[in-house]
């Protein structure tokens, strides 16, 4: 398996970006403007006889005479036709450094990730205005955007990007991992507004490329849907939790609450989490108490609130139902969890989340990257540990897509190939759930083989 749809066994977004942007790794996530010592000859940071900083300890200046004895012979002996890319040189020696650690989140990022990273969780970016998906070696549209370049021009969900301004794209990505190709993909198709792209793209299997030159806009990237469906339901959902979503929730509830909904449905599915304030505040919505607990040592636990909201935004009564599966993570399993512990009336349904319960402090380096080091792990209002377990929902609904789960058309989700109406059995449970208070039949175990 090499993808399905935002979710790979590894990780979420390892096989969907957008075109304007690409998430990589989990966010915990409190975001701190801190710098780090990195210099591009690193010297002064890492050892004698190389202008070693007297501030450094002695005993770490002897342990990195060793980095600095390999460096030295790489430089004098290792055979090489091409310069010697020292960029590259150190930050693999930054990333193996974090590898020891043993703790997948605390990582680094070149500066062009990070710089990505930055401007997809702004939620404004310069591009063509869609998802991409990635899938053994080749590159596909998916749910582009409303007004944005590439659904004015035409183009499809599911239509594949052949080349980019003339050059293939099976060469670009070649031998690269979905996180690397993401990138360099990204990297072509962002650019400022005004600039124009030229794509060449299949539609279908079969089917004889075409070329679309498109002009790229400032895109704001969608963090909220919402619309009232059936049986007088409102159904919300965050897709992440970036700087943008807190505003669009509260647009959200002052559209759907005066409609006087019957319950809502909170759709947290595929969400990979983002900012921990955003998450605080879209509780607030629901409740006024203890958000979740920080563990960061081991032996004290510090309570973070919910940030409460005017009356016009709350919900604090009406019935709730939390979707989730195994890609709603980080924030997305702080609100959930939340909202199972410290709400009345809200279910949880789906199927297990991810299960990432750590804390990441962002520091800007100089050289333009990103270091994230994790900081404290969380548990939930009741003291529950999330990291490496998930969340299992009250309710357990595998994802299925039949007859009997035909549901609204939500989010700009279209009807699969061949279908007229959309399916999805979670959405139709809690539908069911809500508005007759039909609960979903006990999944029966998978006999083990």
């Amino acid at each position: 398996m090499t993808t399905t749809l935002l979710m790979l066994k590894r990780g979420i977004f390892a096989g969907i970006l957008l075109c304007t942007g690409f998430l990589a790794g989990w966010f915990g996530a409190i975001i701190l403007g801190g710098r780090i010592p990195y210099d591009g000859d690193i010297a002064a940071l890492f050892g004698p006889g190389r202008g070693a900083n007297q501030a450094t300890p002695a005993e770490l200046r002897s342990q990195f005479s060793v980095f600095w004895e390999t460096w030295n012979l790489v430089e004098k002996e290792f055979y090489h036709r091409a310069p010697l890319d020292r960029t590259k040189m150190i930050q693999g020696a930054i990333r193996g450094m974090l590898d020891t650690l043993g703790d997948r989140y605390t990582v680094y990022q070149e500066p062009e990730l990070a710089a990505q990273t930055q401007d997809h969780m702004q939620g404004k970016l310069g591009g063509i205005g869609t998802y991409l998906r990635i899938t053994d070696g080749h590159v596909y549209l998916y749910k582009p955007f409303a007004n944005a370049p590439a659904t004015q021009a035409g183009l499809q969900q599911d239509d594949e990007i052949v080349s980019i301004d003339g050059d293939a794209v099976a060469p670009l990505i070649a031998g690269l991992d979905v996180n690397e190709a993401a990138v360099k993909i990204t990297s072509r198709l962002r650019g400022d507004a005004g600039t124009t792209v030229k794509l060449g793209v299949r539609r279908g299997e079969n089917g004889a490329p075409f070329e679309v030159p498109l002009t790229r806009a400032d895109i704001v990237v969608p963090s909220v849907d919402s619309q009232m469906i059936a049986q007088n339901l409102a159904y919300i959902h965050i897709n992440e939790f970036k700087a943008n979503t807190t505003e669009e929730f509260d647009a959200a509830l002052r559209t759907l609450l005066p409609q006087n909904p019957k319950g809502i449905v909170l759709d947290l599915r595929n969400n990979p989490g983002g900012f921990l304030e955003n998450a605080q505040d879209v509780l607030g919505r629901f409740y006024d108490g203890i958000a979740l607990y920080e563990d960061k040592n081991g032996k004290d636990l510090e309570a973070l609130s919910t940030k409460t909201s005017g009356s016009d935004t709350r919900a604090y009564s009406i019935p709730l139902v939390v979707l989730v599966n195994n890609g709603s993570a980080s924030a997305s399993e702080i609100v959930a969890g939340a909202l199972r512990d410290q709400r009345a009336n809200t279910y949880l349904l789906g199927e297990k989340t991810f299960g990432k319960g750590s804390v990441q402090n962002i520091h800007t380096l100089s050289d333009g990257g990103n270091a994230r080091v994790t900081v404290a792990h969380w548990l939930t209002p009741n003291k529950s540990e999330i990291h490496g377990i998930g969340i299992t929902p009250q309710y357990v609904v595998p994802y299925t897509e039949t007859a009997d789960d035909a549901v609204p058309c939500v989010s700009g989700r279209q009807p699969a190939q061949g279908a007229t109406v959309c399916a999805d059995s979670q959405l139709a449970s809690a539908i069911r759930l809500l508005a007759t208070g039909q609960t979903p039949p006990p999944v029966t175990p998978t006999p083990a083989s």
